[in-house]
C-alpha cells in the first residue's frame, strides 16, 4: 500500500505545493503526519521550546488524480496510529487574546510531555486518559490570491481541531485546484472542547490510514461536512464564534434538505429540538463550531 511520508512538509495551504504521492480515487493509502511544532520530540526528557520549534503545524501534501474545481473530496479515515510520545502546553507568547481574560496569570512557557501507549496517555503515574486520536489539520488547497497559513481554517477545512475527524468518519471537502492538492497534519492523541491552551490537546506525529473518493460537489454545500454511522455534522471556522455557529446550523439545515426530504421550515424546528453543537477550538485565528443530528431523525 503507497505512503505518503513526513519527509517532505509545507506550511500553507497552496495550490503551488508539489503533492508527495499522488493517488486514484477509491485508493486506500498510509500518511504519516508531522508534529505540530517540528521535528524536536525525540524522547520522554524533551519539553518544547522556542528554541526547539523547527516549524509551525507542518502538513504532507497529496494530490488525487482527476479532481477538478467543482469536485468533492470524501476523506474516509480508516485508522489513526498515534506514534508513542506527545506533548500539550500554552505559549504566552503565542499572543492568543483570550487566555488572560480566561485566566489571568504570569506563567511563562509551560509545557508537558507524554507517553502514549497501549491506547492510553500517560499523563502521570495515577492517571492514564483514553487515546481519542483526530487529525487535527486537514484542508485542500484553496483557490485564493496567496496561501494561508496552516494555522487558519475556512470553508475549505484547514486547522479545524474537530474531534470527530477521526476513525469511522467521512469528511466532504471542496476541491478548488486540479488534483484538490490535500493537506494533512496535526494529529492529536486526545484533545478537549476549546482546546484552551493551545497546545492542541496532546500534539504527535501519527500514522493515518485513509481512502478518498471523489463525487460532484453539492451545489448547497458551502462549508465543510462530515458524517459516520451515527450523525450527519457540518462545519464553520469563522473569526467570530457566533458566525461559526450560525453558519454551521445553515449549512445543516440545507443538508436536510437536498438530501433528507425537509422543507426548510420543518429542517429548522426539528433542530430546535435535537440539534447537537459546541465549539471545538476558540485559541486559532478562526474559531471552530461543529452542528449535528443524529440518523435516527433522518430515517
Amino acid at each position: 500500500m503507497e505512503r505518503i511520508t513526513r519527509d517532505k512538509v509545507y506550511y500553507n495551504h497552496s495550490a503551488s505545493n508539489e503533492p508527495g504521492l499522488i493517488i486514484s480515487p477509491g485508493q486506500e493509502f498510509f500518511a504519516e503526519t508531522p508534529l505540530n511544532s517540528g521535528k524536536w520530540l525525540k524522547k520522554p526528557e524533551d519539553h518544547f521550546s522556542a528554541e526547539k520549534r523547527t516549524g509551525y503545524n507542518p502538513t504532507v501534501c497529496l494530490g488525487d488524480n482527476g479532481a477538478l474545481p467543482g469536485d468533492a473530496l470524501i476523506i474516509n479515515i480508516l485508522n489513526i496510529e498515534p506514534d508513542e510520545l506527545g506533548y500539550t502546553g500554552f505559549d504566552p507568547a503565542a499572543g492568543i487574546p483570550y487566555a488572560e481574560l480566561l485566566y489571568p496569570h504570569n506563567w511563562g512557557l509551560t509545557t508537558k510531555t507524554v507517553r502514549i501507549k497501549n491506547g492510553f496517555v500517560e499523563w502521570s503515574d495515577k492517571l492514564k486518559i483514553k487515546t481519542a486520536p483526530m487529525i487535527g489539520t486537514l484542508g485542500t488547497a484553496p483557490n485564493l490570491i496567496g496561501s494561508p497559513d496552516n494555522k487558519l481554517a475556512g470553508s475549505y477545512g484547514g486547522n479545524m481541531d474537530v474531534q470527530e475527524v477521526c476513525a469511522g468518519a467521512s469528511i466532504w471537502l471542496p476541491v478548488n485546484v486540479p488534483n484538490a492538492l490535500l493537506h494533512i497534519g496535526d494529529a492529536h492523541a486526545i484533545q478537549g472542547d476549546g482546546e484552551i491552551c493551545s497546545g492542541g490537546g496532546i500534539e504527535c506525529c501519527a500514522t493515518v490510514k485513509l481512502r478518498i473518493d471523489l463525487v460532484k460537489k453539492p451545489a448547497s454545500m458551502n462549508w465543510v461536512r462530515i458524517e459516520n454511522k451515527s450523525h450527519i455534522m457540518t462545519v464553520c471556522c469563522h473569526r467570530s464564534l457566533e458566525d461559526s455557529f450560525r453558519l454551521a446550523t445553515r449549512e445543516l439545515i440545507d443538508w436536510m434538505v437536498d438530501s433528507y426530504g425537509y422543507t426548510i421550515e420543518e429542517a429548522f424546528l426539528l433542530l430546535g429540538q435535537v440539534m447537537e453543537a459546541r465549539a471545538t477550538q476558540f485559541v486559532n485565528p478562526a474559531s471552530t463550531y461543529i452542528c449535528k443530528i443524529a440518523r435516527k431523525f433522518l430515517e
